[in-house]
């Protein structure tokens, strides 16, 4: 399994099916980052922290095709590239020697870098088969790389370890986390980034405390685009520097479950999206969703029932569904129960596993 950041959702998501691929069976090394955000979880799969910022792109490929050779694996699972820039020239090579799977979290770079985006799809092209976590991202890999491509829908599973954290009620939350005890918290969790459509929220939230005016909004991920400067400005020209909470800055894995328990609802006003692990932990964690109606949001929530959903630049329409929710703690908390037991029932690692085991022995044997 080569996972190169170590850190965030796609770490967060690695861990989960390596254990859950060694429960069922499965022999997993991971090849990772030498700083492994999660070094100090238990684990029953071996990690090597082979990556390194300081050694540059040449230097990481050679520790990766030596690791390769030495541990000689029947399928090598590439979760996320080395290099945006120049992977396209490195899987090629290595499918020479092995089979290759590589996962599909993102179908185009997020701020559509056309480099970004030729080498995502030149390295999908060449391997052995495709992961998908939606029907939407399934239809885009086969429009793209033909209908002759090896496209596998496996569903993103669920919490995970997350999952096991002793969850913590609210006041205990936000003490720990340091937010108002008694607001109504509406919490834009993950990596900032434009296609989240974070600056509506800012706006919406003037018209969110028009109803209720201890409402907060709680901001809380790493800046990856942009600057601070232009959501700082959004909130003075929105006139809520007072009820916004701003956190630009990475959450370690040991707060996250805090996040979730401290929010009255988790608010995702993306633009567009095939996939998001912070909505399906919000879900999994019993935190109620407000999210835009996009992507592949339509395919697993049902307005009124999973999640409130509106339709995408329509901000008086997301903030009377963020204060539909706020105001109504009963009807929130059974969407957040209907939402958890959809990620029980649909979304469990075990299921996600079983499927990928599958797919490893099939590519493994040279099948078609």
């Amino acid at each position: 399994m080569v996972e190169t950041g170590g850190w965030g959702g796609i770490g967060h998501y690695t861990f989960n099916l390596c254990a859950a691929l060694v429960d069922g069976g499965v022999e997993v090394s991971l090849f990772t980052n030498q700083k492994w955000e999660l070094a100090d979880r238990s684990h029953r799969f071996e990690v090597d922290g082979c990556f390194d910022g300081g050694v540059g792109y040449l230097g990481n490929v050679k520790a990766l095709r030596a690791r390769l050779a030495r541990s000689r694996p029947d399928v090598v699972h590439v979760q996320s590239l080395i290099s945006t820039r120049f992977d396209a020239l490195l899987w090629p090579l290595v499918r020479r020697r092995v089979p290759v799977v590589m996962t599909m979290h993102n179908v185009a770079s997020h701020e559509r870098i056309r480099w970004d985006d030729w080498t995502l799809w030149r390295c999908l092209a060449v391997a052995d088969a495709v992961v998908v976590h939606t029907r939407r991202a399934a239809d885009v890999a086969r429009q793209r790389l033909g209908a002759r491509a090896r496209i596998e829908l496996i569903h993103h599973g669920d919490g995970g370890f997350l999952q096991g954290e002793s969850r913590p009620e609210r006041t205990v939350a936000r003490a720990r986390l340091g937010l108002p005890a008694r607001a109504r918290i509406v919490l834009a969790f993950g990596a900032i980034r434009p296609y989240k459509g974070l600056e509506g929220v800012i706006d919406a939230l003037a018209e969110v405390r028009r109803r209720h005016d201890d409402a907060r909004l709680v901001i809380a991920g790493p800046l990856l685009v942009g600057d601070e400067s232009q959501y700082r400005d959004a909130i003075r020209r929105a006139r809520v520097e007072a009820a916004v909470i701003f956190r630009p800055g990475y959450v370690p894995a040991a707060q996250v479950a805090a996040y979730f328990a401290a929010a009255d609802a988790a608010v995702f006003n993306y633009r567009d999206i095939t996939d998001s692990g912070s909505l399906r932990l919000a879900c999994d964690l019993g935190t109620p969703v407000v999210a835009t109606a996009v992507g592949s949001f339509r395919e697993f929530l049902t307005d009124g029932v999973t999640a409130r959903l509106v339709e995408p630049g329509d901000t008086s329409a997301l903030a009377a569904a963020l204060g539909d929710v706020l105001a109504d703690g009963e009807g929130a908390a059974r969407m957040a129960r209907a939402a958890r037991a959809l990620a029980a029932s649909a979304w469990s690692w075990a299921d996600s596993a079983k499927a990928t085991a599958r797919l490893y022995d099939t590519i493994a044997r040279g099948d078609a």
